[in-house]
């Protein structure tokens, strides 16, 4: 046999027993049990390096498009859900258990700083200004005229009497620009007076009160009946929306930073963890997880074969070396 036949059959033969072996439960059972004995007592810190990790997060983050690039398999994917969950006769209950709910509720009340913050930028957005002053205003005018209180100013009853009424709708006509302009000059202050107001009145004490009565209600309520009234395109609108958003946010230098803190402090934090570590604060052991996924591995590859896939890439990656010179003399001198 010439030493081309021999690499020719001795690829087939590679490229043959890849194939099978990627197939068998037991091959990936070897494989997760020798990265185990390997990786297993190796601290996570001494296996990725933070500043490589960020630079290659925050390289793709310039570059790539990915929110909108998986625009339409996010909406077919939502749309799946929600239909699903629309069918779904879950409560708010079984969703959030009340021993999570309590729990939740106990954090947030710590933050009263950042509620009174809150309540502050809320009071101040011109919305909440022009809301508040359009309903000071609507309010003045229905008691002047709804309550007579207008007749009953000096000289205004002996008007009304003698049957002119409507002059009194002009005289309120007359005065609206007065009001508005008073209240719109003053506004600053009955926000803040509301806001003093919101602030005593949402102590600790009432938000749990408030908080658990909105709980208690909310929780026989089954999601499915308010996910059912969502109309049609929505969801559509609303990912596509949201991609853009997210593609940009992801691009200013405050996101790209936040990132680049955030895997720094992941890898510290794992830093002296080891594999075994992890897995034993997800309480899952490593056979269990062998249990999981060499299964799925192998069927996978399965698929692969199935597809023609896996035959092309294991070519692709044998031929690399058998088409080597290094292989070449290997034979050549085994064969004189």
């Amino acid at each position: 046999m010439s030493s081309s036949e021999l690499i020719s059959a001795l690829r087939d033969a590679h490229k043959n027993h890849l194939t099978q072996q990627l197939q068998n439960p037991d091959h990936w059972q070897a494989i997760l049990t020798q990265i185990s004995a390997s990786l297993g007592k190796t601290p996570i810190g001494k296996l990725v390096d933070s500043d490589s990790l960020s630079q290659v997060v925050e390289q793709w983050v310039l570059e790539a498009n990915s929110a909108q690039g998986l625009q339409d398999v996010i909406v077919h994917t939502t749309e799946a859900v929600l239909k699903a969950a629309e069918q779904d006769d879950a409560t708010v209950g079984q969703l959030l258990s009340e021993e999570h709910f309590e729990a939740v509720l106990e954090k947030s009340l710590q933050l009263k700083t950042l509620r009174e913050k809150a309540i502050h930028a809320g009071m101040n957005h011109p919305l909440v200004s022009e809301m508040v002053s359009e309903m000071l205003y609507t309010g003045i005018k229905n008691f002047l005229l709804e309550e007579n209180a207008l007749a009953k100013l000096p000289g205004v009853s002996s008007v009304m009497k003698m049957g002119r009424k409507s002059v009194v709708g002009k005289a309120m006509g007359g005065m609206e620009e007065s009001i508005r302009g008073y209240l719109q000059k003053n506004i600053r202050e009955t926000l803040k007076t509301g806001e003093q107001w919101l602030n005593k009145q949402l102590t600790n004490e009432r938000i749990e009160q408030l908080a658990r009565d909105g709980y208690q209600r909310v929780s026989p309520l089954k999601p499915a009946e308010y996910l059912a009234q969502i109309p049609n395109g929505t969801v559509k609108d609303l990912v596509e929306q949201g991609c853009q958003i997210g593609d940009e946010s992801a691009r200013l230098e405050y996101t790209r930073n936040l990132i680049k803190v955030g895997i720094k402090a992941a890898v510290d934090a794992l830093g002296k963890m080891s594999l075994a570590d992890v897995l034993a604060g997800m309480q899952i052991s490593e056979d269990k997880l062998k249990e999981i996924t060499t299964p799925a591995l192998a069927n996978g590859a399965t698929v692969l074969v199935k597809q023609g896939v896996l035959d092309s890439f294991i070519e692709w990656s044998l031929d690399d070396f058998y088409g080597s010179e290094a292989c070449k003399k290997a034979v050549e001198s085994v064969n004189s």
